[in-house]
């Protein structure tokens, strides 16, 4: 019998359902499905498990219960933060800042709002490991700037962006700050209020929870108007009878990756360790884009001389090996990794990029699996191209398949 060997290395792109988030989702689906906005005692146990989760996902960010709405995930939250530009900002502060290497839903409402409302976007530049220039975003404020959002970690090279820094100069300038914090829940500690935040945006999916499920914290100082009207659900902010089920796995799986996150960082160092180490001796003509100083560990973004990552990509996906090359929101669009433009890579080196990202579940199998599999694969394509610069390890691999 052959064995079928996978290995999943595409977890900044979306996790499998813990078992556990699963087993707390269960019973709302079968026995636990009352509406929460009913009176009898079937709608109030699933109001209460939705206030219990809603406790949970304050308990992972230092927030209060009260300050947390649950919403279908990281793009409507951080939709939302923005459209809100219309309706609760003076008329004479229409000035946003952002930095260039954000996720799509960042960067497409800024173009929404300057194309039909007239809002003006500065965007600040990145360095070569992905990390925000502190100096220009600290001149780029302005009078008439109302709204500063800049992601805590990136979603293609897992750069870490000086929140805490940024946050509270928009404190002393009385600015909106809002944080993309999708791909940082579980890798950095987050505590809102020393970060200084005013709004920031989480999603189930990216930590083992379910799809389709998020969250918006919103300082209770703050007052953004709601967007969808009806019911008055979520404290009047969001109407619409509640996601029960995903918001009971949101709330579970971010209490684990809270309760997991020293673990978790020894864990992807090692694994990092295993994958490099095995690059480095059967494979040769890469490098790293991000840092080790400046990201976190999970996310690995690398560029292979002499191929292009898309073909190798396709070569692993018929070896079982799943990885990106690039963001997953974005990887069907044929334009170039806006994030690795902004890093100042040119178009061969990001034609040549792939991103590979672990999680908890990620074992030592599969990343030596992966290894043995990029290894051939990048053998294999730099021996098809008509580049001839890049030298080639031939040297089969010791753990090599027959």
């Amino acid at each position: 019998m052959k064995i079928i060997r996978t290995a999943y290395l595409d977890n900044n792109a979306t996790t499998p359902l813990d078992p556990r988030v699963v087993e707390s989702m269960m019973p709302f689906y079968l026995t636990q499905f009352g509406n929460p906005s009913s009176l009898y005692s079937l709608g109030r146990e699933a109001k209460s498990a939705i206030e219990d989760s809603r406790i949970k996902i304050a308990d992972t960010i230092n927030a209060k219960p009260q300050e947390i709405i649950f919403t279908s995930g990281g793009s409507e939250s951080n939709s939302t933060v923005f459209m809100n530009l219309l309706s609760s900002i003076s008329p004479k502060k229409r000035h946003i800042i952002v930095s260039k290497v954000e996720h799509p839903a960042i960067l497409q409402a800024c173009e929404y709002l300057a194309k039909h409302f007239g809002v003006e976007v500065t965007y600040i530049e990145v360095d070569e490991f992905g990390v925000i220039s502190y100096e220009q975003f600290e001149n780029s404020i302005r009078e008439d700037t109302c709204l500063v959002s800049i992601m805590f970690v990136n979603n293609e090279v897992g750069s870490i962006q000086p929140v805490e820094k940024i946050g509270q100069l928009c404190k002393e300038h009385n600015i909106h700050f809002h944080c993309d914090a999708v791909q940082a829940v579980g890798k950095v500690p987050i505590d809102v209020s020393k970060l200084n935040v005013t709004s920031l945006a989480l999603s189930a999916h990216k930590i083992c929870g379910p799809k389709g499920v998020g969250a918006l914290y919103i300082s209770e100082s703050t007052r953004l108007s709601p967007l969808i009207h009806g019911g008055g659900q979520e404290f009047g902010f969001r109407s619409g009878t509640e996601n029960v089920s995903g918001i009971v796995g949101l709330g579970k799986a971010a209490e684990i990756s809270i309760k997991n996150h020293d673990k978790f960082t020894e864990h992807s160092i090692h694994l990092k360790s295993l994958f490099f180490s095995q690059l480095r001796e059967h494979t040769e003509n890469w490098f790293e884009n991000s840092s080790d100083k400046t990201s976190v560990p999970s996310t690995m973004s690398i560029y292979f001389e002499g191929i292009r990552g898309e073909s190798l990509a396709h070569w692993l996906n018929h070896q079982q090996v799943f990885v990106s090359i690039g963001s997953a929101c974005s990887s069907s669009s044929k334009k170039l990794s806006h994030v690795l433009s902004a890093m100042g890579k040119d178009e061969d080196m990001i034609r040549s990029t792939l991103r590979f990202s672990v999680a908890m579940h990620t074992t030592e199998q599969e990343v030596l699996y992966a290894a043995e599999m990029v290894c051939r694969g990048v053998q294999k394509l730099r021996q098809m191209s008509p580049k001839k610069s890049a030298r080639v390890n031939v040297q089969t691999p010791p753990y090599a398949l027959t």
